[in-house]
């Protein structure tokens, strides 16, 4: 869910800013998955997971499934950091290991620590969930709510993704590493391994949420192909790319594939979409370079931190009123205030925790080039 700091090689491409615009649309629909469940919730009283899009009465309540299925969000977070981090270490490391994990440290856990403290007093002020412990504090510090057998609360429900983050980061380069001392042919490899092992883990029984190391690899395979795989993928019309990415979340929306096939296929899409911003050029790349996107994108990390206890706050301030308001203006109201605080919110958290971090990557950038 971040955004990455360090300066390319001379070979690789410049910042982008359509990927700048892709964490902002990713972001918004993970806003969209709890402001709509919230909503649902709260004002005409259903709990849309365990709804199904035809079981629903109205298309007003079918608009809110929609959007709160929206969670190819993360994974498009999933995707775009494969892509950013194996850039980082394709086709040579830009850094050393342990400089490696002590700057992705220093990127994740400042904001992280930020919404920490905000869901303490999110936990204490609103009796949500389960009560506080010592395991349940550490198993949250070290991100492991997003490990479904470890049976940890979260303090956050959102931060369950920081868990495949993490690991990533810490797992990919020694893999990488260990592979190139073998030969740069097996190097060549560790995408694929990456992509492929988490699919047999899930088919032999193991919670689907491990298919979120084969989005991460995914994003790596797309940066081990380099710039002959992005031009190859911009001579897609950017268009079938946006009705390919169409496909598949609507078939998500629907159930109309298994779910691990859905989140592969949904894996394959997000590459599709990353390639076209990289390259640029194209329509879909334009509308993504949006200033409000871009802007959005800018904060994305620090907004899909603080966001779901805004949210949840906003709903229960609306839920008395809820059946007397109506469901249009009771959800706009959900919408609208808890973006414009969780935005307001956002900024001020980059400034504190992310702001630092960029500005201490452009300082040793310049103390290395001189």
């Amino acid at each position: 869910m971040t955004r990455d700091g360090p300066s390319p090689a001379p070979s690789q491409p410049r910042h982008v800013g359509a990927l700048d615009g892709l964490r902002g649309f990713a972001v918004l629909l993970v806003f969209c998955v709890h402001a709509a469940g919230n909503a649902a919730a709260v004002v005409a009283g259903l709990d849309l997971g365990n709804e199904s899009f035809q079981s629903l009465a109205t298309w007003s309540q079918r608009l809110l499934f929609w959007l709160q299925r929206s969670h190819h969000g993360v994974f498009l977070f999933f995707v775009l950091s494969g892509y950013l981090i194996g850039r980082m270490w394709w086709p040579r490391p830009q850094v050393s290991y342990a400089r490696f994990v002590w700057r992705r440290t220093l990127r994740i856990y400042p904001a992280f620590l930020l919404s920490f403290v905000a869901s303490l007093l999110f936990v204490r002020f609103t009796g949500a969930m389960a009560a506080l412990d010592a395991p349940r504090l550490l198993g949250n510090l070290l991100f492991l709510n997003g490990v479904p057998a470890t049976g940890v609360v979260p303090l956050n429900t959102v931060t369950w993704s920081l868990f495949y983050e993490m690991t990533f980061y810490l797992a990919f380069p020694l893999l990488l590493l260990a592979a190139m001392r073998a030969s740069t042919h097996a190097a060549r490899w560790v995408p694929a391994v990456g992509i492929v092992a988490p699919i047999v883990l899930v088919a032999a029984g193991t919670d689907t949420l491990v298919l979120c190391w084969s989005l991460l690899f995914g994003g790596v395979a797309l940066a081990f192909r380099g710039d002959r795989a992005v031009q190859l993928i911009a001579r897609i019309p950017a268009v079938l790319v946006v009705l390919m990415y169409l496909a598949v979340t609507t078939s998500a929306l629907l159930d109309g594939l298994p779910q691990i096939v859905s989140i592969i296929a949904f894996g394959a899409v997000a590459v599709l979409v990353v390639a076209q911003c990289v390259a640029g050029g194209n329509a879909l790349a334009a509308m993504l370079t949006w200033p409000p996107l871009v802007w959005l994108g800018r904060i994305s990390y620090s907004f899909y931190l603080l966001h779901w206890m805004i949210v949840v706050v906003v709903a229960r301030a609306v839920a008395p009123h809820g059946a007397a308001w109506g469901l249009l203006p009771s959800t706009l109201l959900i919408f609208g205030g808890g973006f414009v605080l969780s935005a307001a919110a956002a900024t001020l958290s980059w400034w504190l925790a992310e702001r630092p971090y960029f500005g201490w990557v452009r300082a040793e950038a310049v103390t290395r080039r001189t």
